[in-house]
């Protein structure tokens, strides 16, 4: 079994990012938090976390109007 680096885990959760933004589905990054938590530095799970909370906040806004 090939354990993988540590970029690899990142790449990994940085794609999933990507798709979130790219399709607005939070889903993509909160699997990502679960499955690369234990792999990846504490402050890319902050800033995920962040993001999320900024799109939940656009489709607010967008809901308001």
């Amino acid at each position: 079994m090939e354990i993988a680096s540590n970029d690899e885990y990142i790449d990994s959760f940085l794609y999933e990012v990507d798709k979130t933004i790219a399709s607005g589905n939070i889903i993509y990054i909160k699997n990502a938090i679960i499955n690369y938590s234990k792999f990846i530095d504490i402050i890319y799970i902050n800033w995920a976390n962040l993001l999320i909370l900024e799109i939940v906040q656009e489709k607010l806004e967008y809901v308001e109007l």
